[in-house]
């Protein structure tokens, strides 16, 4: 049983730096299309930054703290929801 924690501490290192590299990579893949496309930010940009950012930093909390399972739940549902939405406001 005394072996079993370094190799849980290696996976949990290697698990947040899989995680902060796909969130760089991700960020790199945004900034690209956008330069790619010639526009500037917007609210679909904006939400693709947040997703890129959010989603790997909810894993890295997920791994490093002891969240309970309700709590991820509620915050992957937040997310959803976010990125789900098309809240668009009328000027009548």
């Amino acid at each position: 049983m005394e072996d079993i924690q370094p190799v849980v501490l290696t996976l949990k290192i290697i698990a947040v730096f899989g995680a902060i590299v796909t969130m760089v990579y991700g960020l790199s893949r945004v900034f690209e299309r956008l330069k790619a496309k010639e526009q500037g930010f917007g609210p679909n940009s904006l939400k693709a930054i947040g997703v890129v950012l959010f989603v790997p930093t909810l894993l890295i909390l997920a791994i490093v703290t002891d969240f309970k399972t309700e709590t991820l739940a509620a915050l992957l549902g937040t997310v959803a929801g976010y990125v789900l939405s098309n809240a668009r406001f009328n000027d009548d």
